[in-house]
């Protein structure tokens, strides 16, 4: 079954761009303690994400009907997300406040949910046939 599709790796590649960006400013106004400039890009990058995951996985629902309760798109804006972090930070593009143990438990806790999601998608999956939903098939 296909399940890396052109629309969730549109998405991935709008998750790269989006999650540089944000690291930027993020880091930008930590080094320059501006909550204004933090909150501003943390509420900018959260609806671009948002926004981009909801077109793509509208898109990508059209196109190939999974029953998969965007766990594809959450897994891979957590791995785009922690893996961007991981990176900005270990290659000192970082704030000198920010510190590697906070991405790390961005990555744990975030990770946590992450799990309960795909433990719900394996549930779903289970009350689905070739992962189409049951109630969409006989309607």
């Amino acid at each position: 079954m296909k399940t890396i599709t052109k629309h969730l790796l549109s998405f991935a590649l709008i998750a790269i761009i989006a999650t540089i960006a944000f690291r930027y400013f993020l880091s930008y106004g930590i080094e320059n303690q501006s909550t204004i400039i933090v909150t501003t890009s943390a509420i900018i990058y959260g609806i671009s994400m948002f926004l981009a995951g909801w077109v793509f996985g509208k898109k990508d629902g059209e196109y190939l009907p999974i029953f998969d309760l965007g766990f594809r798109f959450h897994l891979t804006t957590y791995l785009t997300h922690n893996g961007i972090s991981l990176l900005w930070i270990l290659l000192g593009f970082g704030s000198k406040y920010e510190k590697l143990e906070w991405t790390v438990m961005v990555a744990v806790y975030w990770g946590f949910f992450l799990f309960l999601h795909f433990i719900y998608y394996l549930w779903a999956r289970k009350n689905s046939i070739d992962n189409l939903d049951k109630e969409d098939l006989f309607e």
